[in-house]
């Protein structure tokens, strides 16, 4: 068998040989030509025809110079040995994604571990500051409370010795014990009683703020018809501690306006709502006025911001008949003046509040505590200054402070207190720490 000079293939599995190779390198078949057999032919067995010699016809053999043998697809192989390679490639990446799913797993509960820790860390901590919270919102009070049960029980130790050192020579009367336990039982009732209730004041021409142990600072409240100035830096609820005033005044049937020259009156109310203050609980009696309500109000009428402002109070006064009244804030009022306020200017404005018998709260926010004359006329010019401030302690906290700087009229206690809002109610105490006086 011959193969063609064009081709280089094993005829019998089509693997690729050279030419003049003997064998195939794979199945081992025989490419070497193979010597045709000479065919044997009997003459005795072949008979001429004479007379057929016309029927003779010429055949002609065509060469053939290839030869179309069968063999098996080569590509299937190629693509056995694909599809094996795909193989281990895929078993390989599963092994590795085996082994980083192992890894993020070990990772993932490492960190399920330390967040646990955390969180348990994080709750001690929050319980410890609760703790410290508390205890400094309600150990003056208590402290307070406890001064006055010892003051108390001195007295009636005092008592007991002077029965006991009465004079010489003079024989005391049998005393019955049950009766001696049933007077000294009646005198610790009637303590309680005063430590848990507030002291009672003279509401005789004061308005009381109703906020517990401010009213005995001031004297018994604030003298009616003064212009009070509330001084102090932002943050320190001076505009909360004028409204509670207002308000409880409002619930106890003192009528009040509260004017607010920088927030809306939707501002005000929401933020009171949520500190316990609830514009239904007033009974009508108290009315909050903003800038833009204002606007509607002074329409029709022609003059400065000042002259609007006050001519507006004025027709409110006579028409309500409110006798308590707060400005908030000072500095936003005098920002509306078309020229600069002078001095002379604030004295028209305070004269003209006293010259409506009711009593006028300002809010002021000055931020220093050394007041200047020319630059801070307001504080010689009010009836009385509380100044409310922000003061740091010696472990990093702060607290709020208030005293009374001046109240004309009234005998007062210039004390600082410390002050602090539970949502519902303000509460004043002395401070324990960090004394300025």
């Amino acid at each position: 068998m011959r193969l063609p000079p064009s081709k280089f293939e094993c005829p019998r599995c089509g693997f690729g040989v050279r030419p003049g190779d003997g064998q195939c390198g794979r199945c081992g078949e025989d490419l070497k030509p193979k010597a045709a057999k000479p065919v044997q032919v009997s003459l005795t067995s072949v008979k001429l025809d004479r007379g057929k010699e016309a029927e003779r016809s010429t055949v002609h053999i065509r060469s053939i110079e290839t030869i179309q043998v069968g063999r098996p697809d080569s590509s299937i192989q190629v693509r056995a040995d694909e599809l094996d390679k795909r193989e281990k490639e895929l078993q390989e990446r599963e092994r590795r994604l085996n082994v980083l799913s192992t890894e993020l797993e070990e990772r993932s509960k490492k960190k399920l571990d330390q967040k646990e820790a955390q969180a348990s860390v994080d709750m001690d901590e929050v319980r410890r500051r609760l703790r410290e919270e508390l205890t400094r919102h309600f150990e003056p009070e208590l402290e307070a409370l406890q001064a006055q049960l010892d003051e108390k029980e001195a007295e009636l130790q005092e008592a007991r010795l002077k029965l006991q050192m009465m004079d010489a020579g003079q024989e005391m009367e049998e005393v019955d014990e049950a009766e001696l336990a049933r007077i000294t039982e009646d005198i610790f009732r009637i303590l309680r009683s005063q430590v848990g209730a507030p002291p009672k004041v003279k509401e005789t021409g004061v308005l009381r703020t109703h906020i517990p142990r401010l009213d005995e600072v001031l004297g018994g409240g604030i003298p009616q018809g003064h212009t009070v100035l509330f001084n102090g830096a932002p943050g320190t609820m001076k505009s909360i501690l004028t409204y509670t005033i207002l308000h409880r005044a409002a619930v106890n049937g003192t009528p009040g306006l509260y004017l607010s020259v920088e927030q809306s009156r939707r501002s005000v109310l929401r933020q009171m709502e949520r500190m316990g203050m609830p514009e239904g609980a007033t009974n009508g009696l108290l009315r909050v006025m903003d800038m833009r309500e204002l606007r509607r109000e002074v329409a029709e009428h022609e003059g400065n911001w000042r002259e609007l402002i006050m001519g507006y109070v004025y027709r409110e006064q006579e028409a309500t008949g409110f006798r308590l009244f707060v400005l908030d804030s000072l500095e936003s009022f005098k920002a509306l003046t078309e020229h600069c306020f002078t001095r002379q200017d604030l004295k028209d404005l305070f004269d003209w509040f006293k010259s409506l018998n009711i009593t006028v709260l300002v809010v002021s926010e000055s931020t220093t505590d050394e007041y200047d004359e020319e630059a801070q006329g307001e504080a010689y010019l009010s009836d009385g200054i509380m100044e409310l401030l922000m003061r740091e302690m010696t472990d990093s906290r702060v607290q709020r402070w208030v005293r009374c700087v001046k109240m004309r009229g009234a005998n007062v206690d210039n004390r600082y207190y410390s002050m602090f809002h539970d949502g519902k109610d303000f509460n004043l105490a002395l401070p324990l720490a960090n004394q300025p006086f």
